[in-house]
Order: C-alpha cells, then structure tokens, then sequence
C-alpha cells in the first residue's frame, strides 16, 4: 500500500466515516475508494488532493519521479494480507469465498464519550453485513463494568443493530440524559425498566419519551487484555 493509499485511509478513519460515507462527500464510488485504500488501484494527484481536502488534510508534495516509483513498486509487488493474530484458521471454500468479497470497515466508537477507538472489517455478503443492511450496524465499544453481571465488561466491542422497537429483555445502547448507556430493558405501559442484570438490584424505570433508543445489541466480543 503505498503512502497516500495509507494517508486516505488515516485520515478517514479518524474521521469517523465509512467507505460510503466519503464517497459520497467527494463524489466517488465507493468501490474506487476501497480499490485505493487497499493498494488495488494508484490514485492520481488530483483525485488524491480532492479525497484529503474533504477529511480536512493536505496532500505532501511529490516530484513526479517519486509517484511514479510508487506505482512501479505497486505493480511489482502484490498487495500483502494482514494475518490475523489471535486466531490461525485452516480457511474453508466459504471463508475463501467472504475474504475474496468486499470488506467494508466499520468505526469502533466508546460508548460514553463517543470517540473512534478501533475499528472492525466485515466481510459484504449479498449487499449485507453479518445479515443486515450495512447501514443498520454501529460497533459500541463497553465503557465500563456496569454490564458485568451480562458478561459485559470494560473493553468488550458490542455489534448493535439500528432499533426503533424494544424487544423485552433485548441488551440495547441507548440515551437517557444525554449520556449513552448499555442496560436490559422491559417494556411497562409508558415507562421502560432498566436493568444492569444484577439479581436482586433495584430497577429504574424511565419515561419511555425521555429515552432515545440507538440499537439493540446482537454478540459482543470480549477482549483478552
């Protein structure tokens, strides 16, 4: 991958946007925008200032020689794979099948400050992510050990599902005083209980118009740390 290729991707992801997402804000496909993260394809200079002018950064100044020295190196040598590092996985003509596929990337964000703090690579199988639409997926990253008692703690990536509905006794992320939290929730006429899932711990009950609802949590990946 050569260095604008990674510069685009930085500065992107530090951004908090999705391939989609500056696509659409510089005009692109998202399919030219992945080609050129990835080391696929070699952006030229102007497409390269249009793409970092968007994500509010600059593109460093390259004589002509150095960008085309980039592209023969491109050319010569083929686009490395990360292995993954905690897993080693004798891959089978599915799993073949998804790493041949487009990945799209997904931002962690904190769950209470709301920062980008990693980020998640999902394989797009039938124009969907894990079954869903790729718009309808957040990573929420666990700020703390409120959830501890649902095998939740401090660190844990949860995948959440866009919601509008409650779904009783559903794991949701959602926002009641302008702060984001993860709890238990059970539908009670127009209140909504909260539960951290601790037995015998007093429930809140908050008025389900006070509560905004971001997503229904779907599996959560616990971090070995």
């Amino acid at each position: 991958m050569n260095r604008v290729a990674i510069k685009i991707r930085e500065a992107r992801l530090k951004a908090g946007l999705t391939e989609k997402q500056l696509a659409k804000k510089v005009g692109m496909s998202a399919g030219y925008i992945l080609q050129i993260e990835s080391g696929k394809k070699i952006v030229n200079e102007t497409a390269a200032e249009k793409i970092l002018k968007a994500l509010g950064q600059k593109l460093e100044n390259q004589s002509e020689t150095s960008m085309k020295e980039e592209r023969q190196v491109a050319q010569q040598k083929p686009v490395k794979k990360e292995k993954p590092q905690a897993f080693h996985v004798k891959p089978n003509e599915q799993w073949q099948s998804a790493l041949a596929g487009v990945l799209h990337t997904y931002p962690v964000f904190d769950c209470q400050t709301n920062k980008v703090v990693g980020q998640r690579e999902m394989p797009i199988k039938n124009n969907k992510v894990a079954g869903h639409h790729i718009d309808r997926l957040l990573f929420v990253q666990a700020s703390n050990n409120d959830m501890k008692a649902l095998r939740i703690e401090r660190g844990d990536v949860l995948t959440v599902l866009m919601a509008k509905e409650i779904q009783n006794n559903g794991i949701y992320v959602i926002e009641v005083n302008n702060q984001k939290i993860i709890r238990r929730l059970r539908k009670e006429n127009n209140k909504v209980v909260l539960s951290r899932g601790v037995p015998g711990e007093p429930t809140e009950q908050v008025d389900k118009h006070k509560l905004k609802l971001i997503g229904k949590c779907l599996k959560v990946d616990f971090s070995l740390d």
